[in-house]
């Protein structure tokens, strides 16, 4: 059984990390974040991880290529390193979905996202970004 390793807000949400990248000396992690209705990160891109998502608990819906595609409780998702992409919560509840990241770090990264200040400064997330090959993109839809 999965137990949490650590907790932080990342724009506001909450992110378990699971299993830390440096557990698997940087092979992979998995992380959970919990959304709102309507929640979610912006849309971004990753230069070096691919993420394989599974709803734990809710209904979401994965942008992926340009399409947004719904995924329930028990479904999963995966979407391609510099593929721009997000997710978000369609439910009318808190939902929980768990991302498979590949190879790790980006646990790290939201780690550092947390510690920015609270409604963050878009100067300071793209400075805290771009070490880590994360950009983000004009949403759609």
């Amino acid at each position: 059984m999965s137990t949490v390793k650590k907790q932080f807000y990342v724009f506001g949400e909450l992110v378990e990390v699971i299993v830390s990248s440096k557990e698997t000396n940087g092979t992979f992690c998995v992380i959970r974040q919990y959304s709102d209705p309507g929640g979610g990160p912006p849309p971004h891109i990753h230069s070096r991880e691919d993420e394989f998502f599974t709803v734990i608990d809710g209904e979401f819906e994965i942008l992926n290529r340009g399409i947004w595609h719904p995924i329930g409780k028990g479904e999963t998702a995966y979407t391609l390193r510099n593929n721009p992409h997000t997710f978000r919560n369609r439910g009318a509840s808190v939902g929980c979905i768990q991302a498979t990241v590949i190879p790790g770090g980006l646990d790290e990264y939201l780690e550092e996202l947390s510690r920015l200040s609270m409604p963050p400064v878009i100067e300071e997330v793209l400075r805290t970004s771009e070490p880590y090959g994360v950009s983000f993109i004009a949403p759609t839809q």
